[in-house]
């Protein structure tokens, strides 16, 4: 935490208190430890999974059987041969490590596993806690401290994404990204932020392409500031530097070498390794230009020459990875995956949850806006870091919804800052307007109130149907995301499993079976069995699932899934095993019947 730590004048370079030095990580601990006390008490409560979280968990085991570093095949989903995830694992090894040591303490793996789940989001929250902590050092902010832990800590509480059992790479991505913006805005250190934003940058990219936008950004952000005088040579070459060591590292560390040839757009492959190699390079020869227009030269030399080698040796990256999709995967499968709606369907979905997924963001961003262009709360050189990464933000929500969980994490500094400035400038005797004032802040500050203001406007101007939904109480166990239902599966000789996408995870997790469909966009050729041999009629949907060696089948009853099959082919396999006159070559599992999870064996 102490990395980025104040500025060393002679002002504070004296002896600091304990209580002063310890105070943030104070501040983090108690941020962390609420989080995860919350988080705890929810999943009690509702015990849904997410499906990444849980195939997470299946690569750590396989990680931990034996599998190779390299090797990032799972081979029990899809079609024969497994699918290649384009996964990391740079996140698979320090939850990987967790499970180790503590399965070795205590003896007991199953144990060690339900720790993992809580002691890997607790440190990863407290990574992003002690970003926003440097943040209030870095900027001589030491008195936000306080209402930037408060805000932070609800914050990312509200994104979802460090409760326990979070082992997807969403959590490490959002502390990672806190540390970019923090690293990029005017403070002390200057040089050393930079370079340790360029490793930052190229961590993001390894773990998860999704992050591209605001690596870009911070790129763009960094080269500007240097062609336009407001930052020094040193700063550009140690982010350039950063760049290009830590792409061959991590490339190196991660790529086995008979793959260092694959160019990959969904992943860390040899596009980021060429691209970020030659872009580190190039700001660090950059960085020498002298004068405004050598500079300025430089740079658009440099973006021309990148710009080129992705388009003539990396033209299909330029794509949305998702557009190539077949078409029948488009709707059976990515048009109900909620965090990829955009604002449009939200508008004519659900618009009151516009409110919960925008409003912190927005405020942040008018805050800083205001700031920039009259003087305000912010510093100008804050606001423009702040105002840059936001509008990506919110940009990208607007594109698809799981944008919302950065917009949150940057908005926390901007509203943070707002309120200890407004809170100094108030006479030390508050009158009431004051304390209204300084109390309105707050409340647009925290991001619980934004969902639960969400939440109140659909009580009161939703229809009566959409409250009906939003009310239905549908446990864990109805929508088959409790061990209990798979013990019969298990049971079952190893064998081939279709069952629907959401479920892939947990046969894989509590089952010796190969899962043909899964939510991953790489598992085409499963997703398509499955979509096939249910819209088929029976003796049709025999054939396709003889021909890939499908064992059994698992109808999960409150699938989204199967309703849209018997939608679209109510004369189908679907609509044929929910009539309650299964064809004659399945042989309904007794123990499964009644059960939200029906288990057919496939008669040879």
């Amino acid at each position: 935490m102490t990395f980025l730590s104040e500025p060393r004048s002679d002002v504070v370079r004296g002896a600091v208190s304990a209580s002063a030095r310890f105070e943030p990580i104070l501040l983090a601990l108690l941020a962390t430890f609420f989080v995860t006390l919350v988080g705890l008490r929810g999943s009690e409560a509702t015990g849904i999974a997410n499906s990444d979280d849980l195939m997470r968990l299946v690569e750590v085991r396989d990680l931990l059987a034996g599998q190779s570093w390299f090797d990032l095949n799972q081979y029990r989903l899809g079609l024969e041969g497994g699918t290649l995830m384009h996964w990391s694992r740079l996140v698979d090894a320090p939850i990987a490590s967790i499970v180790m040591a503590l399965t070795a303490l205590t003896g007991d793996a199953a144990l060690a596993e339900a720790a993992a789940k809580i002691i890997w989001p607790a440190l990863t929250l407290f990574f992003a806690m002690a970003a926003l902590m440097t943040a209030c050092a870095r900027t001589a902010n030491a008195a936000a401290r306080l209402p930037v832990a408060v805000v932070g800590a609800i914050a990312l509480w509200t994104t979802g994404a460090f409760g326990p059992g979070a082992l997807d790479h969403h959590n490490i991505q959002i502390a990672l990204s806190l540390w970019l913006l923090v690293c990029l805005l005017p403070g002390s250190r200057p040089v050393h932020a930079h370079g340790f934003a360029g490793l930052v940058s190229v961590l993001m990219i390894a773990i998860g392409m999704e992050v591209m936008p605001y690596v870009a950004l911070a790129g763009l952000y960094v080269t500007l500031r240097f062609a336009l005088g407001f930052s020094r040579a040193a700063e550009l070459r140690a982010f350039g530097g950063a760049i290009a060591g830590s792409a061959l590292a991590v490339f190196l560390a991660t790529i086995a070498p008979a793959q260092w040839g694959y160019d990959a757009c969904d992943a860390f492959s040899s596009v980021p390794r060429v691209g970020g190699g030659m872009a580190g390079l190039g700001l660090v020869a950059a960085s020498f230009a002298r004068g405004a227009a050598a500079r300025f030269g430089a740079l658009a030399a440099l973006g021309v020459a990148v710009a080129g080698i992705v388009v003539l040796a990396f033209p299909h990256c330029l794509a949305n990875p998702l557009a190539g999709l077949d078409p029948r995967l488009k709707t059976f499968w990515l048009e109900g995956v909620i965090e990829t709606r955009s604002l449009a369907d939200l508008w004519a979905e659900d618009p009151f949850q516009i409110v919960g997924l925008y409003g912190m963001a927005l405020c942040a961003f008018a805050v800083s806006a205001l700031s920039l262009w009259r003087g305000g709360p912010l510093r100008r050189g804050h606001a423009v870091a702040f105002l840059s990464f936001l509008a990506m933000a919110i940009a990208v929500t607007a594109w698809q919804q799981r944008g919302f969980i950065f917009a949150a994490a940057f908005a926390i500094l901007p509203l943070g800052f707002w309120i200890v400035r407004l809170r100094a400038a108030m006479p030390a005797r508050r009158g009431l307007s004051d304390s209204l004032r300084l109390a309105a802040v707050w409340a647009v500050s925290l991001n619980l109130v934004w969902w639960m203001a969400g939440a109140q406007a659909a009580s009161l101007f939703a229809s009566a149907a959409t409250l009906q939904q939003q009310a239905a109480s549908v446990s864990a166990r109805d929508y088959c995301y409790t061990a209990d239902l798979y013990a019969p599966l298990a049971a079952e000789p190893a064998g081939v499993v279709v069952g629907a996408t959401d479920i892939g995870a947990m046969i894989l997790l509590h089952t010796r079976h190969r899962a043909v469909a899964g939510p991953y966009h790489r598992d085409t050729a499963g997703n398509l069995l499955l979509i096939d041999a249910m819209l088929s009629e029976p003796d049709m949907a025999r054939a396709k699932l003889a021909a890939h060696g499908v064992t059994l089948i698992a109808d999960c009853l409150n699938g989204a899934d199967g309703f849209d099959f018997i939608a679209a082919a109510p004369h189908g396999l679907q609509a044929a095993l929910r009539s309650g006159r299964p064809p004659d070559w399945l042989e309904p599992v007794p123990a499964t019947v009644g059960e939200p999870l029906v288990l057919y064996r496939v008669r040879p």
